[in-house]
């Protein structure tokens, strides 16, 4: 009875490394691990074999000390390599989302440089060159709205100079008649009245409202987007400024009675998406339809 406690001292520790260190080996080959996994299995399968054999008398002590130095020594090595691989699996993944973020932000910028210009001359442009014109010159209607509309009846005059007719006044000035009366400067109550009411649409710098304002500088400097040029509209974000977005524009198509022009912006990142090997794509717009949502946008 004693001899069968001592065997169990003695070997099982051993045992235990020798049968865990094989069938996670094992388990390796099967399912198809990486290198290190493998060779981590193998090293606690030959640990448990020499272990073994220590405990046999097999071995001698100098042996079993030089090879755990050496085993020491190879598994400082792979805890490197590990922390390496490791650190940069999480560098790549942190690049590829704010690489997601940025063409998101960047495609949404070309939009609305794209959507403006089509509400002003009626057609997409086709060019890098052009649309960073545009960013740079182009202007966008702005609303001014100054003063309130008079709590007043329009005047038997007032009503003349609007409307011609004998219609009654019954109600208070719209917000329509006082606009229209705030162009009437001959009118008899302009100065008191109209002088200070405005309600008119001015073109105001597409760079200076939209891309320079407080609200959109910070908005991008909290997502840690960079300071926005559009020099940068062309190019897809983290490829050194080698790979463009690709811009085609349909002059007209026809969708239902509708005619009118097109456009599709897209483009690949230089990133892979999550659990797979395939590249991600986005884009917005289409050749066939008027639609101009975002990829990222329909996920």
């Amino acid at each position: 009875m004693n001899n069968i406690g001592l065997y169990i001292r003695k070997y099982s520790v051993p045992a235990i490394f020798t049968i865990v260190g094989l069938i996670v080996l094992i388990y390796g080959f099967v399912n198809d691990q990486s290198g290190s996994f493998i060779f981590s299995a193998a090293m606690m399968l030959v640990a448990g074999i020499l272990s073994g054999l220590f405990s046999m008398g097999k071995l001698r002590p100098p042996v079993v000390i030089g090879t755990g130095i050496v085993f020491g020594l190879i598994s400082l090595v792979l805890i490197f390599l590990s922390y390496q691989g490791v650190s940069s699996t999480l560098k790549a993944q942190e690049d590829g989302e704010l690489c997601y973020e940025m063409a998101k932000q960047n495609l949404t910028d070309i939009r609305f440089l794209q959507k403006t210009h089509k509400e002003q001359h009626g057609s997409y442009i086709d060019n890098w060159d052009d649309l960073i014109d545009f960013a740079y010159n182009g202007t966008m209607p702005s609303l001014v709205s100054q003063g309130s509309v008079p709590k007043a009846k329009i005047t038997p005059e007032e009503r003349d100079f609007l409307y011609g007719d004998k219609r009654p006044i019954d109600n208070n000035m719209t917000e329509d008649e006082a606009y229209r009366l705030s162009k009437w400067k001959e009118g008899p109550r302009y100065d008191s009245l109209f002088s200070g009411f405005i309600r008119d649409t001015i073109p105001v710098s597409i760079m200076e409202t939209k891309f320079q304002n407080k609200a959109y500088r910070e908005s991008r400097q909290k997502a840690d987007l960079g300071t926005f040029n559009p020099k940068d509209l062309p190019y897809i974000p983290f490829t050194n400024k080698k790979d463009k977005w690709k811009i085609e524009v349909a002059d007209s198509i026809t969708v239902g009675e509708i005619k009118g022009p097109a456009l599709l912006v897209s483009g690949k990142l230089p990133f892979s998406d999550m659990g797979s090997s395939e590249v991600i794509k986005m884009s917005f717009g289409s050749l066939t339809t008027f639609d101009l949502d975002g990829s990222w946008e329909k996920e």
